[in-house]
C-alpha cells in the first residue's frame, strides 16, 4: 500500500476514535485509546491500563478487552474501501493472558476479508513490553447498505 493511502487510511480511523468520544455514551471508554499505526484495513492503537480500564483484582477486565476487540476491529474495517462499520453478528475473544494495572498493550485490527454483505476481521492484543500474545479475537459484522 501506497504512504499516501496509509495515511489516509490512519486520519480516517483518527477521525472515527474522535467520533467514538464525542458523546457521553460507552464508547467514551475508548478515550484513551491511541491509534499509532494502519494502513487500509489495518489499525494499531495503543493503550495504558489505568485503574479505569480494570477489574476488582486489578487487571484489565474482560469486558473491555472485548470492547477493544469490537471497537477497534470496526475501526479497521471503516478504513477499507466499503467504509461501513455494519453490525456485530459474532465476537469470540479467547483471553491468554491478565494484564496488570500500569503496563501497556497494543492492540492490532486487521480486516481479513469484505464481501457484499458481510465482514471478517481479527485482534491480536499483545503486552507492549515483551509482545506476549494476552488475548485474540474474531469479529463478524453483517455490512448494512449505504
Amino acid at each position: 500500500m501506497s504512504s499516501s493511502k496509509a495515511a489516509q487510511a490512519v486520519n480516517a480511523m483518527k477521525r472515527v476514535m474522535s467520533f467514538l468520544n464525542e458523546k457521553n455514551t460507552f464508547d467514551k471508554v475508548m478515550q484513551k485509546v491511541q491509534i499509532t499505526s494502519g494502513d487500509v484495513g489495518h489499525c494499531i492503537c495503543e493503550l495504558k491500563v489505568e485503574e479505569e480500564h480494570t477489574n476488582r483484582v486489578g487487571f484489565l477486565h474482560g469486558g473491555l478487552t472485548a470492547t477493544l476487540v469490537d471497537s477497534v476491529s470496526t475501526v479497521a474495517l471503516m478504513s477499507t474501501e466499503q467504509g461501513n462499520p455494519g453490525v456485530s453478528v459474532d465476537m469470540n475473544i479467547t483471553y491468554m493472558k491478565a494484564v496488570p494495572l500500569g503496563q501497556e498493550i497494543i492492540i492490532d485490527a486487521k480486516t481479513l476479508k469484505v464481501g457484499r454483505s458481510t465482514a471478517f476481521l481479527t485482534v491480536d492484543i499483545k503486552n507492549k513490553s515483551d509482545g506476549s500474545l494476552v488475548a485474540q479475537g474474531r469479529h463478524t459484522k453483517h455490512l448494512l447498505g449505504k
